[in-house]
């Protein structure tokens, strides 16, 4: 066999290392080819990264999807902004701003509302969403009773006189109806899908569909269909724990991306971990006192109920409270129109209680049911001491909290540590048939003239109206308004910090 000469064996060599880049090249073309494939923007995605996902981390898992039925705060706090969009929205900061609607006139007597609705909207399904869907969902709420019928009772008249025009008519003026559309009863539903099953599916036009539902887990998909500005996020999975040892747990593994905790104790660890954020922020939920006003109970006596406010002192418990955002004097919260700080009109004074419990014969007063459940405890140890103080005999009874709301309910107590969630819970001082049994008629009145009022200013004034006649007549003793916690990983932005435990709108959630 011939040997190759010393230049041949050159040449041949060059050959070979060509041949070996040649090759080496063509795979890495392969490899960027599919990398580019696998992260290139699904159909109707555009300028968002289709590979962040995220998991958030909640207690209050809702035991059914059906937003028009199930009552429970936890459906609205998932679906609502996300899957389900209403006719007007609510900011981080509880104020009203457009939704379906970009834009709504009222007229000078307060009975037509006027909505314009933005153009080209569609409903995940791909089905475009005009004025048609919109009246159809008003007259399903209203005639199926639906949540938020309530808040549509004035509704007199609904008319679309064209695929961008709704026309509201009242049958007497209503300055909260605008509020009221950014809830359920402003929810827009698909009037040509007809064969969901809502218990366990859901279908909207919002920034995201449910992809999957357990009793564990919603997961949500980004709608690529979405009319607006898509998702930041492709998926986020809801995960509902069992209790909050086990929420913390999943924060310390890594588990979750962020976090809702219900107790203050919950956020200790993390505070003091620099990877993570911990916000607080408003809530919309109440720690009350609340006073049983039937007359079979001692509370029904005006005099009774203010000396028991003299004798709470709110201001120590706002300020002792890890979960206190603030100290409340009333039944309107500080993120709802008509809020005033009406604090000072029970300032802490156990002699004065007392003075005013010895204006009755004794035996008289008694002994008076507190209940409480285990979650605060310790709190209802200290109103208990504070109530002896001011000269009561207390009777305090830690219940489990399905047991304590069943004896509220059936009137069976004096007072009750409670806690008030979501908007409007102030109407119950409205209401003589709610748990409070309360009615007073100038209180009655100012509400009445609040909700038949023509614009948000006079709403505002009749409701601070309200308020302060309802607290000056010690229907219960308010405490504080309650801190919504928030615990996210450093880099996580976008997502809202007020009221989340019943609103948790998370299309802006991004890295």
């Amino acid at each position: 066999m011939k040997r190759m000469s010393k230049k041949e064996q050159q040449g041949w060599g060059r050959w070979v290392v060509f041949a070996v880049v040649i090759v080496v090249l063509a795979v890495l073309c392969t490899i960027g080819v599919s990398m580019m494939k696998h992260n290139a923007p699904r159909s109707g995605v555009t300028s968002v990264q289709s590979d962040t996902t995220f998991v958030v981390g909640l207690t209050d898992h809702p035991s059914s999807l059906d937003i028009r039925t199930n009552t429970q705060s936890s459906v609205e706090q998932a679906l609502l902004a996300n899957v389900y969009e209403t006719l007007t929205r609510r900011d981080n900061n509880n104020a009203l701003v457009p939704g379906l609607a970009k834009e709504w006139e009222v007229s000078g007597d307060g009975l037509k509302y006027t909505f314009k609705l933005n153009d080209n909207m569609r409903f995940a399904t791909g089905r475009d969403l005009n004025s048609s869907d919109v009246v159809w969902s008003l007259q399903q709420i209203i005639t199926n009773h639906w949540q938020g019928a309530d808040a549509l009772s004035c509704i007199k008249s609904v008319d679309n006189p064209d695929e961008l025009t709704v026309v509201v008519t009242l049958n007497e003026p209503n300055a909260g109806l605008l509020r009221s559309l950014s809830g359920r009863a402003g929810i827009v539903y698909n009037s040509a899908q007809t064969d969901i099953d809502y218990a366990v599916s859901a279908s909207g036009s919002g920034p995201f569909v449910v992809e999957s539902y357990t009793n564990n887990t919603i997961v949500l998909m980004r709608n690529s269909r979405y009319w607006s500005r898509p998702a930041q996020a492709s998926q986020i999975t809801l995960r509902y724990f069992d209790n909050e040892t086990a929420l913390v747990d999943a924060v310390s593994n890594d588990e979750v991306n962020m976090a809702l905790p219900t107790r203050a104790s919950s956020i200790e660890e993390a505070a003091n971990n620099p990877t993570f954020n911990v916000t607080t922020g408003v809530s919309a939920q109440q720690i009350i006192v609340g006073f049983n006003n039937q007359s079979k109970s001692i509370l029904s006596d005006e005099q009774v109920r203010k000396a028991a406010r003299y004798a709470i002192d709110t201001a120590a418990i706002a300020q002792t409270m890890p979960d206190a955002y603030s100290a409340l004097g009333g039944p309107i919260g500080p993120l709802e129109p008509g809020y005033q700080d009406l604090t000072g009109l029970f300032p802490h004074d156990p002699a004065k209680s007392r003075q005013m419990l010895g204006f009755f014969n004794a035996g008289y007063v008694g002994t008076v049911d507190f209940l409480v459940p285990p979650r605060y405890q310790e709190l209802g140890t200290m109103i208990t001491q504070q109530l002896q103080e001011g000269g009561w005999s207390v009777n305090m009874e830690v219940l489990d909290v399905g047991l304590l709301q069943s004896r509220v309910d059936e009137g069976d107590y004096d007072m009750a540590l409670m806690q008030l969630t979501g908007q409007y819970t102030y109407r119950q001082f409205a209401n003589a048939d709610s748990v409070f049994h309360y009615t007073n008629k100038q209180a009655q009145d100012e509400y009445a003239a609040a909700m038949h009022s023509v614009d948000m200013k006079t709403l505002n004034e009749h409701l601070s109206a309200f308020a302060r006649t309802v607290s000056e007549d010690a229907a219960s003793a308010w405490l504080y308004t309650r801190k919504d916690f928030v615990i996210s990983k450093a880099r996580l932005s976008g997502y809202p910090t007020n009221m989340t435990a019943t609103y948790l709108p998370l299309a802006d959630l991004r890295r």
